[in-house]
């Protein structure tokens, strides 16, 4: 179980984030749409290089007067960029209808991003094909056939666990190197972000823009709170003052007997570990492995782990740690067993709708508010960085390109947010559009530490456990004991 714990929580996080991002609306077409970081939409969907005598666009849209193509054309001489990844993609060069998708919902989407494909294969006399080398074959492409010069594959969409190592041992390039300078990326990145981090001297890692919905964040039974008299975490987050001690206070008051039967049966606090140690020290400015020293020794770090002991150990607040049944630790909260929990929107969704099944809805309002700020800590929130990101290797000819050409097909909604994401299922995992603002406000700043896929460190058998379930250390001579454990792995990481 214990080698176990984070490998099964990342499996369900990262099929969280394949349904939200892959579930589509049935949006209608609009002169002009606002979405989250959407400033001036565009009227439609064709490009001015498109236009035609008649007015109208390749693909028969109506073109807008005002919009203007960013990207310039140049022949590419019937080349095929090739992107590897591991599962089926659409829509790419290989496909001519939209129901070569089996799962198509969204027909407007679709078409949209179909006919994207056939633009961008006459501007630039080529074309785009995924290829689906699998989980294994993708990581086996990358570390051979790039590391021999000759990369199967132009861009490769990576997991950060296998897409860092191929950055940080010289197989991905400098995305500042060769980048145009009309690029979205470093610009209003309505189309595509970079993964920014320390590790690296430059930027090397980008993926797809989309709606912040990778935050991680704080539930709690505000039906509770309420009825203890307690002031509402939002309120408190608001006023600069949702703080780690003011966290710890709400934790104890939330620890009772509710039967008199001298046994607790509502904890203050209950969750899973993972997202309690990134939570707790993203806010705290700490870190364990975000850089190729390791971070476990450092003041902000030893805060975290020592406001976890004390939440364990002697407020005795925090529920018990159920070493055998993760979901159990993970889900405790919809049975009203804690009044705080590390939240995830699918789980909050999925205990919901499952209340619902059986015959009536959870007996409690929930709400979110983001981790605490620690002593060490800014104003700002942070959550861990997740999903999938590309690279393009080293040994790919004319990068610049190929980067633009792969900006445009990303690009097939021309900065239209509206149609770029659907947050009809992110929504329904919450009770009020407060907390979906919460929410999405938790995903915006990002943080990169590897240390729950970091191989050679498990933070469960050599912190976890001796401090919170089988209470054979203390804070420090657990830590004096697992820093070079954890700096053996980093230097075996980077080497």
């Amino acid at each position: 179980m214990k080698g176990n714990s984070r490998k099964i929580i990342a499996l369900l996080l990262a099929l969280a984030m394949i349904l939200a991002f892959s579930a589509c609306s049935k949006n209608q077409k609009q002169e002009t749409t606002t979405g989250d970081d959407n400033t001036n939409a565009v009227a439609d969907n064709g490009t001015e290089n498109n236009v035609g005598e008649t007015g109208e666009s390749d693909s028969g849209d109506a073109q807008g007067e005002d919009e203007i193509d960013p990207y310039p054309a140049f022949d590419f001489g019937g080349r095929t960029i090739k992107v590897g990844i591991w599962w089926d993609y659409y829509y790419t060069s290989e496909h001519t209808d939209i129901k070569d998708d089996p799962g198509l919902s969204n027909v407007e989407t679709a078409q949209l991003k179909l006919d994207n494909v056939r633009r961008i294969e006459d501007k630039y006399n080529c074309k785009i094909v995924f290829v689906n080398l699998g989980w294994e074959g993708i990581i086996e492409s990358i570390n051979s056939s790039i590391a021999a010069g000759t990369p199967e594959c132009d861009i490769y969409l990576t997991d950060l666990q296998f897409g860092i190592p191929a950055v940080v041992n010289g197989l991905a390039q400098k995305l500042e190197d060769f980048v145009p300078e009309y690029t979205d990326l470093f610009g209003e990145q309505k189309v595509i972000k970079p993964l920014k981090t320390e590790m690296t001297d430059g930027t090397y890692l980008f993926t797809e823009q989309g709606l912040p919905q990778s935050g991680i964040y704080l539930g709690y039974n505000w039906t509770m709170m309420e009825e203890l008299g307690l002031e509402d975490p939002q309120e408190l987050f608001k006023k600069g003052q949702w703080t780690t001690e003011k966290f710890r206070e709400y934790a104890i008051k939330g620890t009772r007997d509710t039967n008199n039967d001298s046994t607790v049966d509502v904890y203050g606090f209950g969750g899973v570990f993972t997202d309690l140690i990134n939570g707790l020290l993203m806010n705290n400015n700490g870190s364990i492995a975000a850089g190729k020293e390791e971070g476990l020794s450092s003041k902000p770090t030893v805060e975290v782990l020592e406001l976890i002991n004390q939440l364990y150990n002697v407020d005795k607040s925090a529920r018990p740690w159920n070493a055998e049944d993760w979901n159990d630790n993970l889900l405790a909260w919809s049975d009203g067993k804690v009044m705080m929990w590390t939240a995830q929107a699918w789980a909050l969704k999925q205990e919901a709708d499952a209340a619902i099944k059986e015959g009536a809805e959870l007996p409690f309002e929930y709400r979110i508010v983001p981790y605490p700020i620690g002593p060490s800590g800014d104003k700002n929130i942070y959550s861990p960085v997740l999903g999938n990101w590309y690279i393009i290797p080293v040994g790919v000819k004319e990068p610049g390109k190929v980067f633009q050409v792969f900006e445009e097909f990303l690009n097939w909604h021309k900065g239209d947010t509206a149609l770029r994401d659907d947050p009809t299922w992110f929504e329904s995992c919450f009770q009020r559009i407060e907390d979906v603002e919460m929410a999405y406000e938790c995903g915006k700043n990002l943080k990169l530490d590897i240390w729950g896929s970091l191989p050679g460190f498990d933070f469960g058998e050599n912190l976890w456990w001796p401090i919170v379930v089988d209470k054979t250390s203390t804070v420090s001579q657990a830590v004096e004991a697992t820093k070079p454990v954890l700096q053996d792995a980093l230097n075996a990481f980077f080497k």
